[in-house]
C-alpha cells in the first residue's frame, strides 16, 4: 500500500512534529528554568501545529479559520520561534518589536479580502509567503548580533536556516506570478508542498539549536562548579594547578616571571575550637573576599586546603608580589568580624612570595619557596611577609611590625 504525500498529509506531519517538539520545549524549560525564552519556543511549535491543523481541515470548517486564523497562526509561531531564540541569546532587536506586529496586521486583511472580496489563490500564496521570507530575515538579523561569548557555530547555523527559508519563500512568490494559478490551495502544486516541508525544517532546526546551546551552557556551568571552593568562592587546588601549568608554559616561551603568594590565617584553629566551625567559615569567607577584592581581574585566588590560601600573579616580580601580599596583610589585620552585639573578632594572615627563575623545571619549584616562605613568616611570628626571591637567595622577611 502507497502512501501519497499530499499538502494535506505533510500538514499532518507538521502538526505533529509541532506539537512534540511543544511538548519537550515545555517540559526542558520547566526542568532548566533558568533558561529564558525556551517556553516562548514551544508556543511557537504549538500555534505552527493549530495552524497546520485548520490547513488540513479545509473545506471542513469555514475558510475564515482555515485560511485567514490558520495562516496568521503559522507567521505568529515563526515570530515567537525567533523572540524565543533572541531571549535565550540576549538579543535586542529594536525594530522587531513593532515589525513583527506590523506584519501580522498587514497580512490579515489581505488573507481577509483575497478570501472573501476577491478569492485569489496566488495572491494569497504571495502574500503568506512574502510574510514568511520577512519574518525569517528578521530571525537572521537578529541572530547576527548574538553576542561572541556563545556557541558561533550554533548562530550560524540558525542564520544558514532563516536565510534558506527566506530564500525558499522568496522564490515561491516570484514563482507564482508565472504558474498557472491553482484553483484550489490543497492542490496548489510541488512548492506548497515544500512550503510545509520549510516548516518543518524550521522547528526541527531551531529545536535542535536550542537544546544544543542550553546543552553548552550547562556543560560550561558544570565545569566552572568544579573548578570553584563552594565555601569562599575562590578556585580550588585543581583550577590552581592549570592556571599555574598554563602561566609557567607562557613564561617557557616569553621569559616573563609570574609571582606566587601563599598565604595561611593565624590560629584558625583556635577561632573553630572557640567559636565552633560555623564562625569558622564566616571568618574565611571574609579573609578570601579580602583576597579577592585586592587582586587584579586577571590574577589568581585560591583556596589550597583547609585555612591555606594561594595566589597567582601573572607578570609579577618578587617586589610586586611582596607589596601585594603586604596590603592583604595589612588589611587581614584591620579586619573586625562582628559575631554578636558586642563581640568583634579580630584576625591576621601570615604570607609567603616567591617568584618564577629561569632554570626552574617546573611551576612546583615556585610553589615549593613560597611555601617555604610561609613557614618561615609563621616561625618568625605571624602576620608578616616573607620573600624567596630565588631558589639561591636567602628568606627575607618584610620589615611590618607584628601585631
Amino acid at each position: 500500500m502507497s502512501i501519497q504525500l499530499d499538502f494535506r498529509t505533510l500538514s499532518l506531519t507538521l502538526m505533529l512534529f509541532s506539537i512534540v517538539f511543544g511538548l519537550g520545549m515545555f517540559a526542558y524549560a520547566r526542568e532548566h528554568a533558568k533558561f529564558s525564552g525556551i517556553k516562548t519556543i514551544g508556543a511557537g511549535y504549538f500555534l505552527i501545529g493549530g495552524g497546520c491543523v485548520l490547513l488540513g481541515l479545509r473545506h471542513f470548517i469555514h475558510d475564515f479559520a482555515s485560511v485567514v486564523i490558520s495562516n496568521l497562526a503559522i507567521i505568529m509561531g515563526v515570530i515567537l520561534i525567533y523572540r524565543g531564540l533572541f531571549r535565550f541569546l540576549g538579543i535586542s532587536l529594536r525594530f522587531e518589536r513593532w515589525l513583527s506586529p506590523a506584519l501580522l496586521v498587514l497580512l490579515a486583511p489581505v488573507l481577509y479580502f483575497y478570501t472573501f472580496h476577491a478569492p485569489d489563490v496566488s495572491m494569497r500564496i504571495q502574500a503568506f509567503s512574502a510574510t514568511f521570507a520577512i519574518a525569517s530575515f528578521i530571525g537572521a538579523c537578529g541572530l547576527l548580533q548574538q553576542p561572541e561569548t556563545r556557541s558561533r557555530s550554533v548562530a550560524r547555523m540558525l542564520i544558514a536556516m532563516f536565510l534558506t527559508v527566506a530564500a525558499f519563500f522568496i522564490f515561491r512568490v516570484i514563482w507564482s506570478f508565472y504558474d498557472i494559478p491553482p484553483d484550489d490551495f490543497m492542490n496548489a502544486g510541488l512548492l506548497s508542498s515544500l512550503a510545509v516541508l520549510a516548516g518543518e525544517f524550521v522547528v526541527i532546526s531551531s529545536s535542535f539549536a536550542t537544546i544544543w546551546m542550553a546543552s553548552d551552557e550547562l556543560q560550561k556551568e558544570l565545569s566552572e562548579i568544579a573548578r570553584i571552593d563552594p565555601l569562599t568562592g575562590t578556585y580550588n587546588r585543581r583550577a590552581f594547578d592549570e592556571a599555574c601549568e598554563i602561566e609557567f608554559s607562557r613564561s617557557l616561551r616569553s621569559g616573563s616571571a609570574f609571582t606566587i603568594i601563599m598565604c595561611d590565617l593565624d590560629h584558625f584553629k583556635k577561632v573553630n575550637d572557640q567559636y565552633g566551625h560555623h564562625i569558622g567559615d564566616q571568618v574565611l569567607r571574609h579573609f578570601a573576599d579580602i583576597l579577592k577584592d585586592r587582586v587584579r581581574q586577571h590574577d589568581v585566588v585560591a583556596r589550597f586546603g583547609g585555612e591555606e590560601f594561594v595566589l597567582l600573579l601573572p607578570n609579577n616580580n618578587t617586589e610586586q608580589g611582596r607589596l601585594v601580599a603586604e596590603q592583604l596583610r595589612a588589611k587581614t589585620a584591620a579586619t573586625q568580624i562582628a559575631l554578636g552585639r558586642d563581640i568583634n573578632l579580630a584576625i591576621s594572615a601570615s604570607f609567603g612570595v616567591a617568584q618564577y627563575c629561569i632554570g626552574d623545571s617546573e611551576w612546583s619549584a615556585v610553589l615549593h619557596r613560597a611555601d617555604n616562605a610561609l613557614y618561615e613568616a609563621k616561625k618568625q611570628g605571624r602576620n608578616r611577609v616573607v620573600v624567596s626571591a630565588s631558589a639561591d637567595q636567602s628568606l627575607e622577611a618584610d620589615p611590618a611590625p607584628v601585631k
